[in-house]
């Protein structure tokens, strides 16, 4: 049971070029805000444009993560119990992404029109 278990979650499929490169991205922008006096000492319109990077990547990020569990769900062939839990964390994965989608979406037009 253990090993049916293990063996059908080492077939996830791969992340994928796109998430790959926006989650390397957000990091990149992160450490880029974080080291931002170091980095970028003598152009005060870095941070504006590093924030508004940040902001398009974290849009980006959860329809393409909802995309990679939608595949890993279609292509799982375990046990019929794990992938109805599968689905049901799939589900409340992809509203609580669409929520998170959302927020982010207002708080940069709100961010935005403030500045």
């Amino acid at each position: 049971m253990r090993r049916l278990l293990f063996a059908s979650f080492s077939q996830m499929p791969p992340i994928g070029t796109r998430l790959g490169l926006t989650l390397s991205s957000l990091a990149i922008g992160a450490l880029n805000l974080v080291f931002l006096k170091e980095l970028w000492p003598h152009t005060p319109t870095a941070h504006r444009w590093l924030i508004a990077l940040e902001w398009l990547l974290l849009l980006a990020l959860p329809p393409q993560f909802i995309g990679w569990a939608w595949r890993w769900l279609r292509a799982y062939a375990g046990p019929a119990w794990v992938w109805l839990l599968a689905a049901v964390g799939f589900l409340g994965v992809t509203c609580l992404g669409v929520v998170a989608w959302l927020s982010l979406l207002a708080l940069g037009v709100g961010a935005w029109l403030w500045t």
